[in-house]
């Protein structure tokens, strides 16, 4: 995996480190609290709870143990009304249709904004819309039934009172299914761009083998040639030889090096032996720059000339994407391309300035839909490496590579 740097630490402004990580229910996330509630449920139950605790002590009437009774039976349920959404909504009808039933004419505790809770939540959790619809009209059953009655007064049936509560009720259920509905949105959203971030990944895993495949397969058909030549001048000169064989050996450990790095790498179709770009074609790259319009200049350390192929091909891919994107959303815009030697690493650098005309598909790199970094961050972590990029201070953009060249 790719080590993992901040571009914080740099600068202020918009940043992003490639990682290595791989992530239509509506359960609620892990908290602090058990996974069937949640606090917002504790503080509902409780407000409701003290709110019918208050009104039964405060407000005289003929049986306090009853009221306290009661406002326990419509307020304790919605603690666990996301895991039971049914049970606690019909539980909280049936104990005020029960309450109203048995209480004396001096009951003056409604548990309307129960009702409404408990119809909040059947609309928003049940997936079923005929289910949780079927469900809306019980508290509308059990108010009318409590009215009938007489727990709110006189037990005649209002035909403005029955409107206003068909409309709050109405208007609560809806509210439920918007939030539903709103909340599988995002979930699909959310798990589309996984699906699409995993499939860019394998992609580009695949094109990484089917190229370190090309290397290696190279590499040992130098071997071969070098060893034969070697082998023909043994007896005749010995020194033309020895510089065979020293080929032979670079050549080798170079491609033990690549086979370690394609061990790593899923393979999944065929390959063909082109040849692969390296460092040699980066000035083609900055030619076909500058001609779709963006001055361009190039600084590559003559100390990156031995690298390993695979070390080369990576650096190449990364600079080919970069300006890839510098032509997609900054068109017009200068760009820098550096390639340095720091040690036993590879250092790239590919700069842009802000556009100097209107981008033709509007939006940053790392916006939904490129896939180009994604790709950048599998090829930096199939050599262990990091990837930096980010938003310039003055609207550019700015890649950032580092591929460390160990050892076998």
């Amino acid at each position: 995996m790719p080590t993992e740097k901040t571009a914080q630490g740099r600068s202020p402004d918009d940043r992003a480190t490639i990682r290595g990580a791989s992530s239509g229910d509506l359960a609620p996330r892990a908290s602090a609290v058990p996974s069937w509630t949640s606090p917002l449920d504790l503080a509902i139950a409780g407000g409701i709870g003290l709110w019918a605790t208050l009104e039964a002590v405060l407000v005289p009437s003929s049986n306090v143990a009853e009221q306290l009774l009661f406002a326990l039976a419509v307020s304790a349920p919605l603690v666990v009304r996301r895991r039971f959404p049914a049970l606690v909504l019909v539980a909280i009808a049936a104990a005020l249709v029960a309450h109203a039933a048995l209480a004396g004419p001096d009951a003056t505790f409604n548990p309307f904004p129960s009702l409404l809770v408990a119809t909040f939540t059947v609309a928003e959790r049940i997936a079923s819309w005929w289910i949780a619809g079927l469900l809306g009209l019980v508290p509308i059953g059990a108010m009318l039934a409590a009215h009938s009655l007489g727990y709110f007064g006189s037990p005649g049936i209002e035909t403005a009172g029955t409107v206003f509560l068909v409309f709050f009720v109405g208007a609560t259920w809806a509210a439920g299914r918007i939030v539903r509905h709103r909340a599988l949105t995002l979930q699909r959203t959310r798990d589309s761009s996984d699906r699409l971030a995993a499939d860019a990944v394998a992609v580009e895993r695949t094109r990484i083998a089917r190229e370190l495949h090309d290397i290696v397969a190279h590499a040992l058909s130098i071997v071969a040639l070098q060893a034969g030549a070697a082998e023909q001048f043994l007896d005749k000169d010995v020194e033309r030889a020895r510089r065979h064989l020293g080929l032979t050996r670079r050549t080798a450990q170079e491609a033990l090096d690549e086979m370690r790095h394609l061990l790593g790498v899923l393979r999944e179709d065929g390959v063909d032996y082109a040849p692969q770009p390296g460092l040699s074609g980066l000035p083609d790259l900055i030619a076909e720059t500058e001609a779709a319009g963006h001055p361009c200049r190039i600084d590559v350390d003559p100390g990156v000339g031995d690298v390993p192929d695979g070390h080369a091909l990576a650096v190449y891919r990364i600079v080919q994407e970069s300006l890839t994107n510098v032509r997609k959303h900054a068109p017009g815009a200068e760009a820098a391309v550096g390639v340095l030697r720091r040690d036993r690493a590879i250092v790239v650098d590919v700069v842009n300035g802000p556009a100097r005309k209107r981008p033709a598909s509007p939006g940053l790199p790392t916006e939904a839909g490129g896939r180009g970094l994604l790709g950048m961050g599998e090829r930096v972590r199939v050599y262990g490496g990091t990837l930096e990029y980010g938003a310039e201070p003055d609207g550019g953009w700015r890649v950032h590579v580092e591929l460390p060249m160990g050892g076998s």
